[in-house]
């Protein structure tokens, strides 16, 4: 089943031509990078029942898929391929941030540092108060 973070990995389009007083069959192989979890053929026409589909090699689990398509009697093939991978990648964490205060006492001048960071550095907060004794 596809899932909402999986990836669409094929969106294919096959076309074969009909051949008179006949069925036509037609193949359609691929590799891919990633274990297939999902795939689907979608008949574009929508003439009678579509073509029939049976995985001959590789399919669910499998890095390749090897597809033959037969049409019914006397008509085309025409199909969309959708080709799907899992997500193996984990969720994002919420980003958390951190106060620290540094006191910093001089002669005659109190100064206080309060920085405010979060996971990412370049989102740095540095605020300086001064105050006379």
């Amino acid at each position: 089943m596809f899932r909402e973070n999986d990836f669409l990995v094929a969106q294919d389009r096959l076309y074969k031509d009909r051949v008179p007083y006949g069925s036509v069959f037609a193949k359609y192989g691929r590799i891919f990078k990633c274990p297939i979890t999902y795939f689907r053929v979608v008949d574009r026409l929508g003439i009678g029942r579509g073509p029939g589909v049976e995985v001959i090699r590789g399919g669910l689990r499998h890095k390749y898929l090897v597809l033959r398509l037969q049409s019914p009697y006397n008509k085309p093939i025409s199909v969309n391929i959708y080709v799907g991978c899992e997500n193996k990648t984990p969720p994002r964490t919420e980003l958390r941030s951190t106060t620290s205060t540094v006191k910093i006492t001089t002669s005659s001048t109190k100064s206080t540092v309060k920085t405010t960071t979060t996971e990412n550095p370049s989102n740095i907060t540095t605020t300086i108060s001064s105050q006379n004794t």
